[in-house]
C-alpha cells in the first residue's frame, strides 16, 4: 500500500525558483548585452562606461543574490516515514529521522523553513523551503506521530 504524500512546500516556490529568475536573467541579461553592443554615436548616455559597467555590476550582484537565496528553495513532500525533496529536476528521499534541527525565518506572510539534516544529502545538509501551512497542518493531523520531527 502506497502512503499518501503531502506537499509541505508552497506552490509559490515554483514561481520563485524557476520563473522569476529565468525572466529576470533573460531580460536584464539582454539589456546588459545590448548596452555593450550599442555604438556611442547612437546614444551617448547609455554608452557611458559608468552606465554600462554599473548595470553589469548590478546584474552580477543580483544574479549572485538570486543564486544564494531563492534559487536554493526546494519542493518538499512528506509521508509517514520519508521526506521527498525536489529541485524540480531531481527528487531525493530522506527518512524523517534524518532531520537534525529545524529553523524558521518569518517574512510576514511567507514562512521559510530550513531543515538541517544529520548527514549531508544530495542537496547539501540544509533544505530550505516555503511552508504551506494548510497542507502541513493536514499532514500533522493525518500523522501526529511525525510532529516530533518538525518541532523547531
Amino acid at each position: 500500500m502506497k502512503l499518501k504524500q503531502f506537499r509541505l512546500s508552497s506552490n509559490f516556490t515554483l514561481y520563485l525558483k524557476i520563473m522569476l529568475p529565468t525572466f529576470w536573467i533573460v531580460f536584464f541579461g539582454l539589456l546588459t548585452g545590448a548596452l555593450f553592443l550599442v555604438e556611442a554615436e547612437d546614444n551617448p548616455f547609455i554608452t557611458n562606461p559608468i552606465v554600462r559597467y554599473g548595470l553589469l555590476i548590478g546584474f552580477l550582484i543580483f544574479l549572485f543574490i538570486f543564486y544564494k537565496t531563492i534559487m536554493q528553495l526546494m519542493r518538499v513532500d512528506a509521508d509517514r516515514d520519508h521526506l521527498y525533496v525536489s529541485n524540480y529536476f531531481k527528487t531525493y528521499r530522506y527518512k524523517l529521522q534524518d532531520i537534525k534541527t529545524i529553523k524558521e525565518v518569518d517574512f510576514g506572510p511567507i514562512l521559510v523553513i530550513r531543515l538541517v539534516l544529520k548527514q549531508k544529502g544530495a542537496f547539501g545538509d540544509t533544505i530550505p523551503f516555503i511552508l504551506n501551512r494548510p497542507t502541513f497542518d493536514d499532514f500533522i493531523a493525518h500523522h501526529p506521530e511525525c510532529g516530533k520531527y518538525f518541532v523547531a
